[in-house]
This record gives C-alpha cells, structure tokens and sequence, in this order.
C-alpha cells in the first residue's frame, strides 16, 4: 500500500512540472547578440537601416542595424528574416527581405549588428529617430555638495 501511495504521489508531482519553455525566464541578457527567429513578437522601424526587435515572453528589445544597396526599411510593406538555422545573430549570413515589392531577389538587406538594449537606451533611440519628443532632464540640473563637518 505505501509503494502504491509513493508511486502516485510521485506521478502527480511529475505531472505538475513545467516543461522548460513554460517556466519562468529572467530578464532580458544584454550580453547577448542573438536570438531565435521563433521568438519574435514585434518589429518596429526606427529608420532606413535600423529596427527594433521585441523577442521573447519578457519582450526583450533588441536593435537590429543593416546594411545593403537598396535596402530602405521606412518603405517596406513588410519585413521576413531568411536564415537556414533560425538564430539572428551579429555579423551572420542572415538577409531581410523587405517586401513583396522588390525588383529581383538581390534587393535584400544583410544584418550589420545585433544588440540588446535596456529600457532606457531604448527610449533614448526612439527620441533621436524622432518617434517620441525629447526627454525632459531628470532633477533640477544642479550639484549637491556636502561638506565635512
């Protein structure tokens, strides 16, 4: 009987495990240069060779630089990545196709750099592009000095 109780109870705690991918994730690695084409949730164009890629449960920003003769992001209808293992990544043999509308399949844009941003840095480049307003500055802008007594 106890063989039959221990078994039962050790079937039910396997069955509330999580698998991995449901857990829990921390936050976002900003030591990281890549991510996984799977996880992309959201892509936000900031200029003519810049994007914003929100990947992963937490949304982790990262932004994404390329490069290429007629690569024009602020006119696309749409954007695809093309990579044969699925992983984004710095200096990689990954193309951005950005349309439907291109003249022959030359006209793509290759990554030039990867790089995950914070919150903060985020906002300073959507303030740059000119897709928020500046950012006030922060205190009043003078130096507190305290002295030794």
């Amino acid at each position: 009987m106890r063989l039959v109780l221990t078994s039962i109870f050790f079937m039910h705690l396997i069955a509330c495990a999580a698998p991995s991918e449901l857990a829990y994730q921390t936050r976002c690695d900003l030591r990281s240069f890549c991510f996984s084409q799977r996880n992309i949730r959201n892509i936000e164009i900031i200029d003519n060779d810049t994007i914003v890629v929100h990947v992963g449960s937490n949304r982790c920003p990262y932004l994404v630089e390329v490069n290429g003769i007629f690569c024009d992001l602020t006119f696309t209808s749409t954007i695809g990545f093309s990579d044969s293992d699925g992983r984004i990544c710095k200096a990689d043999n990954t193309r951005i196709i950005s349309g439907p509308f291109r003249r022959n399949n030359d006209e793509v844009c290759r990554i030039r750099n990867v790089k995950a941003v914070t919150d903060d840095e985020l906002l300073e480049y959507y303030a740059v592009s000119g897709h928020i307003p500046p950012l006030p500055p922060a205190g009043s802008g003078e130096l507190e000095l305290e002295t030794p007594q």
